[in-house]
Formats: C-alpha cells, sequence, structure tokens
C-alpha cells in the first residue's frame, strides 16, 4: 500500500474517530464538567488540552463502532470502504505542545504553507508498522462564534475539537476546521482571524455527517468549500469587497461594526479627492494603486 494510500485510510479512520468521539463526550458530562475552563495561569486552555489527551489515550480506536461502512458523496459521485479494514488503526499517543520534539515539529512543519505554530494535540496514529501524525485544534467558547485562528496558520482540513459550555451544559462537536469556518472576517487589529462558530461545525455535521443503515454518510460540499478557501487565500480581496458593500449601503444597519462610520469618512475623502482629478490623473492613481497591491 502506498504512502498516498495510507494517507487516505488515515482521513478515513479519523472521520469515523471523530464522530465516535464527539458521541462519546456528549455522553460523558461528568468528566466534562471537570475541565478547569478558567484559571489564575496565563494558558487557561491547558487543562483542556491534558483532559482531551488523556481522554484520547483511553479511546484510541474505532473497534467498538457500530458503523460498519464510510460513504462519501462529491457532487453526484459517490465512494463506499468497509470501516472493518480501518480496525487496526489505533491512536498511540497524544502530545501537547510541550511535549512535541522536533522530528514531531518537522512532520507539521512540511504539510504547512502556512505559518508555523504548534498545533494544541498531536496524535500519534499507528497502522502495520507504519506511523502517522495528526495536528488537532481545539476550539471553546460559552457562545457560539469567536475569532479563530490568524489567517496565516489556519489549515482549512485540521481536526478541530469545538467546546461550547454554559451552566446548564456542556456540548462537543467535531470535524474539520473549514466546516467551522462562518465566512465572516472580524476587522483586524492585527492580523485577520477569519471567525469559527460551534454552530456552524454542528449545523455542517447534521447536513452532511451522518448515520444511515449502518454507514457513516459523508457529503462534500466543494463549492462551499471554495468559498471558504478563497476567504483564506484571498482576505484582502474578501474584506475589500465587503467595505464596498457597506459603502453602497444607503442605510445604517442596527448593529454596525466599529469601523464602518470609518470607511464612510475615507470614502467621502476619496471620491471628493479623485473628482478633482484630470481623466489622465485618475488612470495614473488607479495604476499605482493595482501596482502597489500585493
Amino acid at each position: 500500500m502506498g504512502i498516498v494510500a495510507d494517507q487516505m485510510r488515515v482521513n478515513y479512520f479519523l472521520f469515523v474517530y471523530f464522530y465516535e468521539l464527539e458521541r462519546l463526550l456528549n455522553s460523558d458530562y461528568n468528566s466534562l464538567i471537570e475541565i478547569k475552563f478558567q484559571s489564575e495561569e496565563a494558558n487557561t486552555d491547558e487543562f483542556t488540552k491534558k483532559f482531551l489527551q488523556n481522554y484520547i489515550r483511553q479511546n484510541n480506536n474505532i473497534k467498538k463502532s457500530k458503523v460498519d461502512f464510510i460513504k462519501t458523496i462529491t457532487n453526484d459521485l459517490s465512494e463506499t470502504i468497509e470501516v472493518a479494514i480501518l480496525h487496526d488503526f489505533s491512536i498511540t499517543n497524544v502530545y501537547i505542545p510541550d511535549e512535541l520534539s522536533n522530528e514531531h515539529k518537522a512532520d507539521i512543519y512540511k504539510r504547512k504553507s502556512a505559518v508555523y505554530t504548534n498545533p494544541d494535540l498531536l496524535l500519534e496514529i499507528t497502522f502495520n508498522g507504519a506511523v502517522f501524525y495528526e495536528p488537532i485544534e481545539i476550539k471553546s467558547t460559552k457562545g457560539n462564534s469567536i475569532p479563530g485562528s490568524s489567517i496565516q496558520q489556519v489549515l482549512p482540513y485540521e481536526w478541530v475539537i469545538f467546546i461550547k459550555r454554559s451552566k446548564e451544559k456542556i456540548e462537543v462537536s467535531t470535524g474539520h476546521y473549514i466546516n467551522s469556518l462562518t465566512e465572516k472576517l472580524p476587522f483586524p487589529d492585527r492580523s485577520p482571524r477569519p471567525q469559527v462558530a460551534f454552530e456552524t461545525l454542528v449545523d455542517w455535521n447534521k447536513n452532511n455527517r451522518f448515520v444511515e443503515n449502518n454507514s457513516l454518510i459523508l457529503h462534500k460540499n466543494e463549492v462551499l468549500d471554495q468559498q471558504k478557501i478563497q476567504l483564506l487565500t484571498d482576505w484582502q480581496d474578501y474584506l475589500a469587497n465587503e467595505w464596498l458593500e457597506i459603502i453602497k449601503n444607503k442605510h445604517k444597519a442596527k448593529s454596525e461594526k466599529w469601523f464602518n462610520n470609518a470607511l464612510r469618512k475615507f470614502a467621502v475623502k476619496f471620491l471628493e479627492y479623485s473628482k478633482e482629478l484630470k481623466e489622465e490623473e485618475l488612470n495614473d492613481l488607479i495604476s499605482s494603486l493595482k501596482r502597489l497591491t500585493d
């Protein structure tokens, strides 16, 4: 079996594994409630990482899964594989950032065109003597949507464990990072952080990842994926289009972002300035701005 084929099997294993992990965690309220989400320490998510590290170590395979098949549907094409061939996959270790070796970091770095950062967790997966590493992102919220990772750090198909907590209950949803993206990009104070939301991931899972006749059905929406990847790869154009819509709107929204008035004031100044320019000067300005655009 080639490296690419083995990696595909790892991906299928993880689809089933995270589906089962989500179900297990959501039924294990007593364990979840013990997580300390707030601390006087600087790194307040350390308790969550250590809890999940131990939990995954104790629940490290899919041999007890009642799912018999995985069926992926992309457009009109479908593929079905038998889950039994994935039973020999096992998560042999789970690392938190402080435990990452240079070998671990090198493996993570080679899969990233984005800026390197330590993952929240790193899974070590073994099968037939081969070892695979899979970085995991952890998100936690008291409400729904939160700023996600810095845009230079986002890997669309990285696995995410999303935890939503309230006084009444704690819920968990798992999936690919891209499926938690809301397609909203708040104006950044530093590096842009595309918004992610617990309910967005939950809704995606309800509509695209479910069990039917003992098969785990996975619907892939390539159009939506490309829209979200476009947001990640050309975020400046995305923001520019959003700002243009703010300028074109003749009415204020009930709840506006703090910078909308600044955009309007800038637009007025720019339009008044451009009106004074001769056609040749205006064309030169447009050419100059295009040349300066990265």
